[in-house]
Order: structure tokens, then sequence, then C-alpha cells
């Protein structure tokens, strides 16, 4: 089995099992996917890998700015040593949430099942 060599300032273990850094219990962990699949999926039109993360490019809506804000807000107290912000898209009409400190690949994006960016991952 091959080990994978952890990157400087990468969570150990990240890319195998994202909640090792996250301080939820499993069942708040649990509440907070199925709000994020409730409250900003429904938005995502795209995702686009990012070195150590992944960006959601997220279709503009009356009050998702104020959803991202909040989301934001809960992620750095549960996981202080992800980097949640929003950023500007490069398209108009789209807001974008970008999740740094994180493989890209990780299990926990997959489990959103979100749609898959035109570009491939920039390492």
């Amino acid at each position: 089995m091959e080990t994978r060599r952890r990157r400087p300032a990468e969570p150990e273990d990240v890319a195998v099992d994202p909640a090792a850094v996250c301080t939820l219990p499993a069942d708040g962990l649990a509440d907070r996917m199925a709000w994020i699949r409730q409250e900003i999926l429904p938005h995502a039109v795209e995702t686009v890998p990012l070195e150590h993360g992944l960006a959601f490019e997220l279709a503009a809506a009356p009050g998702l700015s104020e959803t991202l804000d909040r989301l934001i807000a809960v992620e750095r107290e549960c996981c202080s040593s992800l980097v949640f912000a929003r950023a500007a898209s490069p398209r108009s009409g789209r807001l974008r949430l970008e999740v740094r400190g994180i493989d890209p690949d990780a299990a926990v994006f997959r489990s959103l099942r979100l749609p898959a960016g035109p570009r491939g991952p920039r390492r």
C-alpha cells in the first residue's frame, strides 16, 4: 500500500477523512452536511479544483450571500485548519465559495455530488 506524503501546512489524513479536521461530533457533521445540501448545493453550477482546495461556483440568488457568510462563520468554528472564503467569481451572475487546506479530491467533496468543472486540478 502506497503512503501519501503530507504536504507542508496540510492537516494529516485530510484526503482520507476530512472529518479528522472537524471538531463537530458525527451527528453535528451530518447535520451540517445536510444543511449544505439543502441551502447551498441547489445553487451549485460548477466546481473548480484549486491547489489544496475546491471552489464552488454558485448561481446568485436572493439571500445566498448571507447564507454563504453564515456557512463561513460556522465552519471557522469547527474546522479552523481549513479556509472558507467568498471570492469574486470570474463569471457574472455567480457567487464563489472557496475552501482551501484540503485535497480537492477529498471524500467530503465527492460525497456532495457536485457538478464537475471544465478544468482539471491545478497542482
